[in-house]
């Protein structure tokens, strides 16, 4: 391994003898990463270690000029100790990353990402109270630097940084504040047109914090509301779950209308996902050069094919579970409107999806031998 033999090269040597002032740290990092690919996180977190350890020694001769390098590693040890769920130590680093930035402005690009990890080694870690703590001194330090810049009141990152709040104060049972943190985070996403996936599935969790916390119109009303909002907006297949979720909840709500009408959204972009799942299928079983690839055995040839014919199967399945789950529900809103003749074709179409979904996938021709 080229970069450990110069590692050990320059161990030991002082930083003069080196080829660059930064040779050892560097070699360090380009070892990590090796080590990292290959799968030695463990060993790698050790030359992350070493790689700041010299950084520190070369930052005490010169004060002040290697804290942005410093700032890096501890980054990048960081992410190497989350990645071996070594938390505690992950933590640690992350509170040296904070005090560094304090003092260091090289090191202050480093800091927002390091707020929010905080927040998740906090949490992981078990300390809910604390990562409550931490999630909103992200919130405020964030509305600090917005503040001085004089720009808008809600930007990317600070909404990011709402998101986690409202989840941390969710996971204390706070669930009133977390709806009014959430409240927020939908009106930035609300003026954004290319951005309908994250506004809906954001007022879907807002509604759910709604109901929870006895605002049950309040739910209702920004559901309604956020319909309105996107109607005219292109449609989303990756929405046809979130579409579905508010269909449930109106109807809980007593809203059987408004219901009817994300069902039928839902609906509709399920039956295009069913379709498209089916096609693909179609199209996966009519492959005929499956066999053909000279590298590889032909058990193991035969092997992958079955695991790509049953994966294939498994998503039409989910696609056609979810179409029937959305019929019952269409279902449901009709009834409750008093159209019963509405209601039973659905009924019958979920019917005939679920016996579609029962049968058997497509199998690897038997090996002639």
């Amino acid at each position: 391994m080229d970069e450990l033999e110069k590692v050990e090269q320059m161990r030991g040597r002082p930083s003069d003898a080196w080829p660059t002032t930064t040779a050892l740290p560097e070699a360090l990092n380009r070892l990590a990463e090796l080590l990292t690919e290959l799968g030695w996180d463990d060993l790698a977190s050790l030359a992350r270690r070493e790689e700041l350890m010299v950084y520190r020694e070369l930052d005490a001769g010169r004060p002040g000029v290697f804290a942005g390098k410093i700032a890096h590693a501890l980054a990048a040890l960081r992410s190497n100790l989350v990645d071996i769920k070594r938390y505690e130590e992950a933590l640690e680093v992350v509170d040296e990353q904070l005090r560094l930035s304090d003092t260091d402005r090289s090191a202050q690009v480093e800091a927002p990402k390091a707020r929010e990890w905080r927040t998740v080694l906090l949490a992981r870690l078990g300390r809910r109270e604390e990562a409550v703590e931490s999630a909103a001194a992200a919130v405020d330090e964030i509305r600090g630097r917005l503040k001085r810049r004089g720009g808008a009141s809600v930007d990317l990152e600070l909404s990011h940084a709402l998101a986690a709040y409202a989840d941390r104060l969710d996971a204390v049972g706070r669930v009133a504040e977390a709806a009014e943190v959430t409240a927020e985070v939908v009106a930035y996403w609300r003026e954004r047109s290319d951005s309908t996936a994250k506004f809906l599935t954001t007022v879907d969790l807002l509604s759910e914090r709604l109901v929870r916390s006895g605002r049950t119109e309040e739910a209702g009303v920004c559901i309604t509301e956020a319909m309105q909002k996107v109607r005219r907006r292109k449609p989303h297949l990756e929405l046809a779950g979130t579409w579905h979720g508010f269909s449930v909840r109106l109807l809980s709500l007593g809203l059987p209308k408004k219901a009817l009408d994300a069902g039928k959204e839902a609906v509709n972009l399920y039956r295009e996902i069913a379709h498209w799942a089916q096609e693909n299928h179609r199209k996966v079983e009519a492959e005929d050069d499956w066999d053909h690839d000279p590298r590889y055995a032909e058990w193991y040839l035969r092997q992958r094919r079955q695991e790509e014919l049953e994966s294939s199967h498994e998503r039409v399945r989910r696609a056609e579970r979810n179409l029937h789950d959305g019929l019952l529900t269409l279902s449901a809103c009709l009834r409750r409107l008093g159209r019963i003749d509405e209601a039973a074709a659905a009924d019958a179409e979920a019917a005939a999806v679920s016996t579609h979904t029962a049968r058997p996938s497509g199998q690897v021709p038997p090996d002639p031998a």
